[in-house]
Order: C-alpha cells, then sequence, then structure tokens
C-alpha cells in the first residue's frame, strides 16, 4: 500500500485500493495500514502513560485510570494532533467520504487493562448515532497505538451490518429498543491489528471491544473526520477554543451539550502546533473555496 507524502503542500497518494474500497463496500470497515510512523505512535502512547501518572511495566498501575474505565481524557496533546494530522489519515477519510474538505474530531484516547476479578470495563456492541431512518453516512475510526490481538480488547463490530441495518430496524417489534437485541449474535467478531493500523468503520455498524484476556493493555486513539462544516460560526469557534486552550470534552453543535472544561492539559499542556493541514483539520484556517483561493478566515 502507498504512503502518503507528509511535506507541508504535497499532494498524498493514494491511500485506499481498489481491494479496499470493495472491503468497505462489502463490510463497512477498511483497515489502513501503517497510518502513521512508528514516532508518532510510540510518542502518543507515552503521552498516554504520562497523563494517566503510571508506569507501562507496573501492571497494578494499569487500573488506576480517574474514569473508572477505559476512556482516557486527553484531548489536545500535541502527539494525538501529530496523528490526526497525518496526511495519510487525512487521505483514507477523504477517499471515503469524496472530499478534502473535513474536519476531525477531537477526541480521545484509551487504555483497556486485561480482565480481572474485580475490574471489567463491560463488553456490549453499541451505536455512537441515532437510529434514525434514513440512516446517512457517517465514519469513525480507531488506530492501534500497539500491536492488538484478536482477544487483547480489539475493536469489534458486525460487518457488513450497513448494508441491512435499515431492514432489520424496522422488523423490530414496535417499542422495541435497537440497543437492548443481541447484537453479538448479528455476526460479530472482533478485528485485530498491528501498532499503526487505522480501523475505519460505518457508524451503522453495531460496535465495541472484545473482552481483552491477554497480557498487556489496548491501547487506541479514536479519530474521526467529517464534512467540514465552516459556516458554522459558533462551532468552528468553539473548536478553535478547545484546542488554544487546550479543554477537555467532545464539541457538540447541540447548544444542551455538556460545556468544555478545563482539566488537566489545561493547566499543565501546551498548545500543540499545527501543520497547514492541521489549521483546516481544526478550522482555524478555511479550505479553499470553489475558485481554488484560500479564504484563510480565522
Amino acid at each position: 500500500m502507498i504512503t502518503a507524502g507528509n511535506r507541508t503542500g504535497e499532494q498524498p497518494l493514494s491511500v485506499l485500493s481498489a481491494e479496499d474500497r470493495k472491503f468497505w463496500n462489502d463490510n463497512g470497515y477498511v483497515i489502513v495500514r501503517n497510518a502513521v510512523p512508528t514516532e508518532h505512535l510510540k510518542a502518543a502512547e507515552q503521552a498516554i502513560w504520562d497523563y494517566l501518572e503510571v508506569q507501562p511495566d507496573d501492571p497494578e498501575s494499569w487500573y488506576a485510570n480517574p474514569s473508572g474505565k477505559i476512556i482516557v481524557h486527553i484531548y489536545q496533546h500535541q502527539a494525538l494532533w501529530n496523528n490526526r494530522q497525518y496526511p495519510r489519515v487525512h487521505q483514507a477519510f477523504a477517499e471515503l467520504w469524496g472530499t478534502e474538505k473535513l474536519w476531525v474530531s477531537l477526541d480521545r484516547a484509551s487504555v483497556n487493562p486485561p480482565e480481572r476479578p474485580g475490574w471489567s470495563p463491560g463488553h456490549r456492541l453499541h451505536w455512537d448515532m441515532a437510529l434514525e431512518l434514513p440512516i446517512p453516512l457517517k465514519v469513525q475510526g480507531v488506530l492501534y497505538l500497539t500491536d492488538t490481538s484478536a482477544n487483547q480488547g480489539a475493536f469489534t463490530c458486525v460487518p457488513g451490518f450497513h448494508r441491512k441495518i435499515e431492514s432489520w430496524l424496522k422488523g423490530l417489534p414496535p417499542g422495541s429498543n435497537p440497543a437492548e437485541q443481541d447484537l453479538f449474535g448479528l455476526g460479530a467478531r472482533p478485528i485485530p491489528g498491528a501498532a499503526g493500523d487505522l480501523i475505519i468503520w460505518h457508524s451503522a455498524l453495531p460496535h465495541g471491544s472484545s473482552l481483552n484476556t491477554a497480557e498487556r493493555p489496548r491501547m487506541v486513539q479514536y479519530i474521526s473526520m467529517f464534512p467540514a462544516r465552516q459556516d458554522e460560526r459558533t462551532l468552528r469557534s468553539r473548536r478553535v477554543e478547545a484546542w488554544q486552550d487546550r479543554l477537555a470534552g467532545l464539541l457538540s453543535s447541540n447548544p444542551d451539550a455538556p460545556p468544555l472544561r478545563q482539566e488537566k492539559e489545561h493547566q499543565k499542556g501546551h498548545t500543540a502546533e499545527l501543520s497547514e493541514l492541521g489549521r483546516k483539520l481544526l478550522g482555524l484556517d478555511r479550505w479553499e473555496d470553489g475558485n481554488g483561493k484560500g479564504l484563510g478566515e480565522r
């Protein structure tokens, strides 16, 4: 698979092959191998350990996440931004969306340690979208920061369910809650991968993670992209504020969404440096208009 370029102004080469596209159409997910350089992975892994203030070689410390679960509330670290703004990652999403004019999610990371008596993060499948017909295109992604076997909390989904979800929903008894159905019985399977593999999936797939019965934690960074909403000035300004002030919390255009928070990164972190691509993926700079003229609005 051809690696996309990463120099400023360099046009990335195609990331997804014809086979990848067919696999995406059939299964609703695709694996982008070697999505970011090894040094990016190691930096992100170290940033997560540092944020948690635990030792990677001390198994007992793996369970000290303040959230009490697997999510790590690190959002604006330079290492996470380096992965978000890496051209090969953007190119993969651009090919699935059919446009380069995307924004990147300001999402978190995860450390999923092995199961042990008295501690388990749960094991369920879910959707991160409203199941209202017609089902729109929405994509999500997870970057494996370390090698991840099938039994190591690997990303798990129901392949191909994006092609049947609407008929499945229509066939449920009136008043049924889709999330309470036997989603594993629909054909769920874990997707193992190597460090640097980026799994992108159609949000219509029920998904989650496998039980971690291995010896090491699963470490990942969540990365999604979606068509830029450059004219939504409030959302755009909140994204820039989140980056500039290193705020915690998931951004939403919903006015009732929880506000962003000043937590550890705000107090101790440094505002991440953005590449030319990163500035556009954030919304700090606008993508070029139809005449090819950079708007550069802030």
